[in-house]
């Protein structure tokens, strides 16, 4: 760990996916030369790993790849300080991804990602969403899908045709439900996010 770096775990378990990720952000009052050169230094020590480097847009993002493992740095300056965050990931190859879930979808739907976390002893679960059908259908569809599964409706907004905010409560856990309407060559999709707090 570099000197006068503040590291702050972000979950203390993650998967994208159902592939493990471990995210941590870092802050450090300094110049950005000095982190690239850090976790260069670090990478290089670590073995004969496949080193990268690259720019996307004002974020600098260095790569590292050994013994089945994926390391990567994303970080930027911030006046007097650089913030960033590392992440640590099994290669694609060495890890199936899995975009399973207890969750119903309705039909002409498919799920884009999939983020599983424990943080603080509470397990989340978010999908984000691409479907083919309205906003209307879907929030439909998950009133009559989570009401039958004794699932209680507590917070609703948005116009039910181009977007919609809906909330349910199950005992402890939480599901909150956001859709956005797609306007896609005269047809009508949506995109959205369901974030469940186990």
């Amino acid at each position: 760990m570099m000197s006068g770096m503040s590291w702050y775990l972000l979950g203390e378990r993650m998967a994208l996916n159902g592939v493990p990720i471990r995210i941590k952000q870092f802050s450090y009052e300094g110049k950005l030369e000095e982190v690239a050169k850090h976790f260069r230094d670090q990478f290089k020590t670590m073995g004969h790993g496949k080193l990268g480097e690259n720019q996307l847009g004002v974020q600098s993002v260095i790569s590292y790849q050994l013994s089945g493992y994926y390391y990567s740095v994303q970080f930027h300056q911030e006046g007097a300080r650089v913030v960033g965050k590392a992440t640590v990931t099994p290669s694609p190859l060495e890890f199936r991804t899995s975009f399973k879930t207890q969750l119903p979808l309705p039909p002409r739907s498919k799920v884009i990602s999939k983020v599983d976390s424990l943080d603080a002893g509470r397990r989340a679960e978010t999908l984000s969403v691409d479907s083919r059908m309205d906003v209307g259908y879907i929030a439909n569809y998950y009133l009559e899908q989570f009401q039958a599964d004794g699932w209680q409706p507590f917070s609703r907004s948005g116009d039910m045709d181009t977007a919609a905010v809906l909330s349910f409560q199950r005992g402890g856990e939480l599901i909150q439900l956001t859709i956005k309407g797609l306007q896609v060559s005269n047809s009508k999709r949506s995109q959205f996010l369901i974030n469940w707090l186990k």
